[in-house]
């Protein structure tokens, strides 16, 4: 059975969960770098796995969970509380009181865009994620399927407990809520694979955006503000592209099928297009674009029984854990 031999591995292992970066973990923790790496590496040899992915470039040393470290992560965040908790739990030792019988169910809502649905979920749809989650607690489930941009909102409402949630800035605001990246996903294009389109393309590796010539005579899709597919794409595209020469749509679903129809094509990340059959995608130059990035993350400590709520956003992780190892 493994063991871990020290908390603070887990701790420092908790931060560059939270950050996504060495650096950021020992800049909080007040300790170096290779402190931090230490740690993780302890951890992942006890447990035999690797917890995080670690890249090599760019500033900062970005880190992404593995599906282990997804798993791992799902029960720090429980037994770190639970030691927290341990003084005040034994100052109260010998007191009368218990939790009380009878309190009311928890109503959990859940965030999860419909694009990210689709790459966590796969063939499993929303209504049977809240009755996978309903039937693993003690509480009713309901979900969220809007755009990421008002799920953000909804994150700094406190209306929403937990979830999955895009982002396309370098150090996106969650509140207080916790968060841990899990992918990351190029933008490119997107298109039918037969018709006008596949026609002109046919022989390229890249498509480069700023060639005009390519470009004209081309339509393009867009997606609302409600997404942050609209932030990353549509402000490209909109200065770019002649108004006459683009559809604004509000749901993902539609912008997929005028794209799969040759009407139109479209900036899209690579992971919406995944799996469609319809759709062909190619990467892009000639355009600085962001990376859509995917974060699970907790509110519950925001609510006045977040201790219960935990339960959720736990068996929640655990579900998506199962996905990503799958």
């Amino acid at each position: 059975m493994a063991s871990i031999d020290n908390i603070r591995d887990l701790e420092f292992f908790q931060l560059v969960a939270e950050l996504g970066s060495f650096t950021d973990a020992a800049a909080a923790a007040r300790v170096s770098q290779p402190t931090v790496s230490q740690a993780v590496k302890r951890l992942e040899r006890r447990l035999g796995a690797t917890l995080i992915e670690r890249r090599r470039f760019g500033a900062g040393g970005e880190a992404t969970l593995t599906p282990a470290g997804l798993a791992l992560i799902r029960h720090t965040a429980t037994i770190l509380d639970e030691i927290n908790r341990l003084p005040d739990e034994i100052a109260r030792a010998g007191r009368a009181g218990s939790p009380a019988d009878g309190d009311p169910a928890v109503a959990y809502s859940v965030g999860l865009p419909p694009i990210i649905s689709a790459y966590l979920l796969g063939d499993e749809t929303i209504d049977a994620l809240a009755r996978t989650l309903s039937g693993e607690l003690d509480g009713e489930v309901t979900v969220q399927s809007v755009g990421s941009r008002r799920l953000l909102d909804a994150i700094e409402r406190h209306t929403v407990d937990f979830g999955a949630v895009a982002a396309v800035e370098s150090s996106p605001s969650f509140g207080v809520a916790r968060t841990f990246r899990i992918a990351s996903f190029p933008f490119g294009l997107a298109y039918a694979k037969t018709g006008a389109a596949a026609t002109a393309l046919a022989g390229r590796m890249t498509f480069d955006l700023s060639d005009g010539k390519a470009m004209k005579g081309m339509r393009f899709v867009t997606l609302s503000d409600d997404f942050v597919h609209s932030k990353a794409a549509g402000a490209f595209i909109r200065s770019r592209i002649d108004p006459t020469d683009i559809i604004e749509v509000a749901d993902v679903g539609t912008m997929k099928s005028i794209i799969a129809s040759g009407i139109a094509v479209g900036l899209m990340a690579s992971v919406a297009v995944e799996g469609d059959g319809r759709i062909a995608f190619m990467p892009v130059t000639g355009a600085t674009l962001p990376t859509f990035d995917v974060y699970v993350f907790d509110d519950t400590s925001s609510h006045p029984d977040a201790r219960r709520r935990r339960d959720g956003a736990d068996a929640f992780l655990d579900v998506i854990g199962r996905r990503l190892a799958g």
